[in-house]
């Protein structure tokens, strides 16, 4: 009856509309071809044998584009645990956002925060990388994340090499896997030194949804919002239209078919239509930053 659903959100259908509209704020893992191929990538890294040189992997994709959701989700399924023959928590996977400029100390104060470590703001860098490398070794981290890489590019070229010998010196150090996401800038930040160029190889994520790729990825999308009836939202016309009004964005997509949900819900409709998508107040991204609002 509700085959366009998945299972697991027809119950949804018979609650209030305070909850079916959280739901839909919330959003829900969409397990894209991208996002699968890069979690399959780091679950392999994730399990490669200890060896000197260790892999490692840039994600690269605009804004918007799934990355961040990726990252979550990749730590999501790798949280701590307690391993049985051992007193210390065993962590996996560690995941920091590089800071906003290129600042060693503030990057180990970061890793040291994502292990509820104490930090002592007078320790030095060194310090604090000491402790970093003898943490790693007792909680067997055995991959590090740094999203947002391309705030690399925000320092001198002088610090950003400094960065970068850093970033490579953990992973020599300590044995871990590291994968650095960001936008495009992330290529430039990282391929200046040709080490980290050939340590880095890069996975891009999909930079344009249209055409059958968006229709498999909106059909996905409406499995997920709890609406009695079918929107078909995978249609060829309502596909180009809202990959039109998103730029073909895979956030502003998810963003608009949420905002459309909504809308239904509140105005008591049971589906998503043409009329409603057209009336919504939606300003397209390229149009943001000169968009003012008619007081």
């Amino acid at each position: 009856m509700h085959d366009h659903l998945s299972p697991s959100v027809v119950p949804l259908l018979s609650e209030p509309d305070d909850i079916r509209i959280e739901h839909i704020q919330k959003g829900a893992w969409l397990g894209l071809e991208d996002a699968m191929a890069a979690l399959k990538r780091m679950d392999a890294m994730l399990h490669h044998p200890t060896v000197p040189r260790m892999p490692n992997l840039l994600l690269v994709g605009p804004s918007f584009s799934g990355k961040t959701s990726i990252l979550h989700k990749f730590v999501s399924n790798h949280l701590p645990n307690q391993a049985p023959e051992r007193e210390a928590t065993v962590c996996p996977v560690v995941m920091v956002e590089a800071p906003p400029k290129p600042d060693i100390s503030d990057f180990y104060s970061r890793i040291l925060d994502a292990m509820f470590a104490h930090v002592r703001h007078t320790a030095s860098p060194h310090q604090k990388y000491f402790q970093i490398k003898q943490l790693f070794r007792e909680l067997s981290v055995k991959m590090l994340i740094i999203d947002e890489i391309h705030h690399l590019v925000a320092g001198s070229m002088a610090r950003q090499r400094e960065f970068r010998n850093a970033i490579k010196s953990l992973g020599n150090e300590t044995q871990v896997s590291i994968v650095a996401a960001g936008i495009d800038d992330a290529y430039n930040a990282m391929n200046l030194d040709p080490q980290m160029a050939s340590r880095f190889p890069p996975l891009a994520l999909t930079s344009r949804w249209e055409g059958m790729k968006a229709q498999r990825l909106l059909r996905s999308i409406e499995r997920q919002l709890p609406l009695a009836e079918a929107s078909w939202l995978c249609d060829e016309d309502m596909t180009s239209r809202l990959t039109a009004m998103a730029e073909g964005s895979l956030g502003n997509i998810c963003d608009l078919c949420k905002t459309a949900a909504i809308e239904a819900i509140k105005s008591g409709k049971r589906q998503i239509t043409r009329k409603q998508i057209d009336a919504l107040d939606w300003v397209p991204p390229s149009a943001r930053r000169k968009h003012r609002p008619i007081l």
